[in-house]
């Protein structure tokens, strides 16, 4: 295998109907449970380590093929476009071959974080200044994957791989930018406009993108096994992975901190006067699509409450970047702040999340200069 993908790297000219064979062939090694739907002769999956080598031997050639198929490739090897629910009966024979002691229903919104860690390494190092460049060449790939969390598939997990792996392309590109614009820049600490190219629209699509992950998210941890409503270690563990990325645009990207704690605010308010907090659990929900299974009993947690957990944590978050240090750097912030978790505190006060909007109030307060 390496010595037929090594000649390849030597020819330094591979046609893109090969690009597009050898994309397909590492999507499978990042998306095994791809091999389940398909014919037998497609259930040959290759290791991850010569999938990564055949993404190294094409990244050696960006310079010499069209830079579109270049990312045409690298978007399709990932296989993030191939994520979906896993199937019922693989959740099974996981949980009975003790290969993992985690629900596998919410630790397959992460099984893409190694394919995706990939792909953010090699578009930010496609060329130089790739913010510039290369970002606006896939912005149109990253603003599907982020409207697709509005859109009713019933599908989860596919709208949570597909919008963690597009905030996290985009956190990718802002960290480089930092890391640029530390050595040349002192006088902020804020990504300038000109290198991380979005605009207002973009910034709203990706606020939303965030909070509808929040949501999401709600529907995963009621589903069966799920057992999140009892376990508070498992949540914060989970909400703790999902706002590594988001956390790093909330510091960097100007404005964007403001905008997340407003919309949260916004949807908390909504969605307490639209749903009673008494009504938190609801037993025996059927949802084939979600689950897998027909008429699978399942409780259900409050999207509020999640929306108040993932506000508090990216409070207290130090990695992998402070907010803290950027609220106190704030002019406006901190009153801002303080006054929009009050109306939070206000709007959840007479039911059972009451609790979480004064622990909510009081960690605002400590982000006081």
């Amino acid at each position: 295998q390496k010595l037929c993908v090594g000649l390849v790297g030597l020819l330094k000219c591979p046609s893109e109907a090969l690009g597009k064979y050898l994309a397909n062939i590492c999507s499978k090694s990042f998306a095994p449970h791809r091999v389940l739907k398909n014919a037998p002769e497609d259930a040959v999956v290759i290791s991850n380590t010569m999938a990564n080598y055949v993404m190294e031997v094409m990244h050696s050639l960006r310079k010499t093929i069209p830079m579109a198929m270049y990312l045409t490739f690298l978007v399709d090897s990932c296989g993030i476009k191939y994520a979906t629910c896993i199937p019922t009966s693989q959740q099974r024979r996981m949980v009975q071959d003790g290969e993992t002691a985690t629900d596998p229903v919410s630790e397959f919104v992460f099984s893409y974080d190694k394919a995706i860690g990939q792909l953010c390494r090699f578009l930010t190092n496609s060329c130089d200044q790739a913010s510039t460049k290369v970002l606006p060449m896939i912005l149109p790939i990253l603003q599907k994957w982020l409207s697709g969390t509005a859109a009713s598939t019933g599908d989860v997990i596919k709208q949570l791989v597909q919008a963690r792996a597009a905030i996290s392309i985009l956190a990718a590109f802002t960290w480089d930018e930092v890391l640029s614009c530390n050595s040349i820049q002192k006088e902020s600490d804020f990504i300038a406009p000109r290198f991380l190219k979005l605009d207002e629209k973009n910034d709203q699509l990706l606020i939303d993108g965030i909070m509808d992950q929040f949501e999401i998210s709600a529907k995963l941890w009621s589903m069966e096994r799920g057992d999140y409503i009892d376990d508070l270690m498992a949540q914060q563990q989970y909400l703790a992975r999902l706002l590594g990325p988001i956390t790093v645009l909330l510091r960097y990207r100007r404005g964007m901190f403001g905008h997340f704690a407003g919309a949260i605010c916004k949807r908390v308010v909504q969605q307490s006067q639209d749903t009673p907090q008494q009504e938190e659990v609801t037993p025996s929900v059927k949802d084939s699509s979600v689950t897998g299974q027909e008429g699978a009993p399942s409780k259900k947690i409050n999207a509020v409450e999640v929306h108040l957990k993932a506000l508090l944590q990216v409070l207290k978050s130090k990695e992998p970047a402070s907010i803290v240090d950027l609220i106190k750097s704030g002019d406006d912030l901190p009153s801002t702040l303080i006054s929009g978790t009050k109306v939070i505190q206000k709007a959840v006060s007479g039911g059972h999340l009451a609790h979480l909007g004064s622990k909510l109030l009081h960690q605002a307060k400590l982000c006081k200069p």
